[in-house]
This record gives structure tokens, C-alpha cells and sequence, in this order.
């Protein structure tokens, strides 16, 4: 189940063009699995959802990392932060620190 998860991912991503022209930072294509709740500017929809935009990269990435090993618990982030890499994770992190606090 987890692969044909991974496999719609994917194909969902390659029919959808990379953000050319968009403003800096670019974002990568995994973003687009975060932006329906975050934004792609990195702010969240609601009050429920936090702000990404700006937040220090060792935070992001224990946040990521604790959804990731199931220590903390919310199923959204649990599901798709264990069905990316490292790397496509490192990618979501260094481009939501890197966007201007709102």
C-alpha cells in the first residue's frame, strides 16, 4: 500500500510543473503535498496549523523527524513525512526557513 501511496506521489508531481518563474525561493515539487495546510508561502491556513515560513532548520527538522519516528503524533504529517526521504525532507526544510517570517 505504501508504494502505490508513493507511486501517485509521484506521478501527481511529475504532471505538475516545478514553480518557474516563481519568486525565491523556488519550491521543490514536495511542496506541493505540504502547501494545501502550510501554504506555499509557508503560512498556515488556519490557527490550528503553524507557520513554517522562516522557523530555524534544526527546529523544522525535529519536528519533521519526531512525526517521522511516530513520537509525535498527528496521522497528516505521520503519514507523509514516513513516505519521503531525508533528502526530499532536507529539500522541504531548507526551502521553508529560507521564506520570510510572515
Amino acid at each position: 500500500m505504501r508504494f502505490i501511496h508513493r507511486g501517485v506521489l509521484g506521478l501527481t508531481m511529475l504532471l505538475i510543473p516545478a514553480g518557474a518563474g516563481a519568486q525565491t525561493p523556488a519550491p521543490p515539487r514536495l511542496v506541493l503535498v505540504c502547501a494545501p495546510c502550510h501554504g506555499f508561502d509557508g503560512v498556515g491556513h488556519d490557527r490550528t496549523i503553524p507557520n513554517l515560513a522562516g522557523q530555524h532548520r534544526d527546529y523544522l527538522v525535529g519536528q519533521l523527524t519526531a512525526f517521522r519516528s511516530g513520537q509525535r503524533i498527528h496521522p497528516t504529517m505521520n503519514f507523509f513525512s514516513g513516505q519521503m526521504t531525508r533528502e526530499e525532507l532536507q529539500g522541504i526544510v531548507e526551502y521553508y526557513s529560507a521564506l520570510p517570517r510572515p
